[in-house]
């Protein structure tokens, strides 16, 4: 793997380019070290959550295709709620609805980020291989095995 830094394009919508002018002149830097800050707060964040492998299948077949940002992940609950109601997912995966919903509800907004985070990238790695392992591997440490 390429340790060398590479160029790339984005386009920045014009609030977040303004959040970047905010913390420096250098673009590149501020992208750079911002972006580091976020994927290790995302790690450190899953320290403080403790979810069993049920909750987290639960929570990448709930997710699956969804598109939840800074403002709707905290949201995550209600997204469970539905889950539950209209898909019983918490019958698929053996898990008590009312209590994850619940125990989803007392999650700050940073964890709730991370959880979408790790489900993210589960599903952007996902190459059809669905096992445990693959699971544990992005939820790490938040995941514990009864």
């Amino acid at each position: 793997m390429d340790k060398e830094p590479r160029s790339v394009s984005i386009y920045l919508r014009p609030e977040l380019e303004k959040e970047i002018e905010a913390r420096g002149s250098n673009r590149n830097h501020v992208i750079h070290r911002d972006m580091g800050r976020l994927y290790a707060l995302y790690r450190h964040t899953l320290r403080e959550i403790s979810l069993s492998v049920p909750e987290a299948w639960f929570l990448v077949d709930m997710l699956n295709g969804a598109l939840l940002d800074a403002n709707t992940a905290v949201l995550l609950w209600a997204e469970a709620e539905d889950a539950c109601a209209l898909e019983a997912l918490d019958e698929k995966w053996g898990v008590d609805g009312k209590a994850f919903i619940e125990k989803l509800k007392g999650f700050s907004r940073a964890q709730a980020l991370a959880l979408v985070d790790a489900t993210e990238r589960f599903w952007e790695a996902n190459t059809g291989s669905m096992d445990e392992e693959s699971l544990k591997k992005f939820f790490w440490p938040a995941i514990y095995v009864d």
